[in-house]
């Protein structure tokens, strides 16, 4: 189940003005979990994935492609019969692409406890039929915790960048 967090797009995916944020709620079944009854790291970093798509395609109303998956941190177990809710919000504008981080809780509906149970960043690229990149919508970070999320995004971005360089030197 995907929700927007805002009610006044236009167009299927959102067009000019989309939302910048997705809600995402799934239920843990056995098939998706190990031997100790917690859902496979796997299996979670993809629902994470598609909560970045999601977001990163109604934000820009655009193509995208998964480029790179950054820090993905993992707090707590996430056991078979939970419930999981991914809150994926854009965070950083590049000329192609899109950072976004999502953040994944667990909760037991029936003792109604709730954890912080993962979060990371996904970069997308938005590409064209032929699989050429294209430019995206600019964000404009306005709250302080959107500036802080901003200059994480830019620090991987930079992080990246610097990784590359290194490899193409190679």
């Amino acid at each position: 189940m995907v929700s927007n967090s805002r009610s006044d797009l236009s167009g299927p995916l959102g067009g000019s003005g989309a939302s910048r944020s997705v809600r995402m709620v799934e239920v843990v079944f056995p098939n998706t979990t190990n031997h100790y009854g917690t859902m496979f790291g796997g299996k979670v970093v993809d629902l994470m994935d598609r909560a970045a798509f999601i977001v990163a395609s109604k934000f820009s109303n655009q193509n995208m492609v998964t480029a790179s998956v950054e820090h993905i941190d993992f707090y707590a177990p996430i056991k078979s019969g939970s419930l999981v809710e991914l809150n994926a919000d854009v965070v950083y504008t590049g000329r192609t692409s899109v950072t976004v981080k999502v953040d994944l809780f667990v909760e037991r509906p029936v003792s109604r406890t709730r954890a912080h149970a993962s979060s990371g960043y996904f970069t997308m690229v938005s590409v064209d039929e032929s699989g050429r990149p294209m430019r995206v919508p600019s964000l404009n970070p306005e709250s302080e915790e959107q500036k802080k999320e901003w200059a994480v995004a830019k620090g991987l971005v930079a992080a990246r960048a610097e990784r590359k360089q290194v490899r193409d030197e190679k």
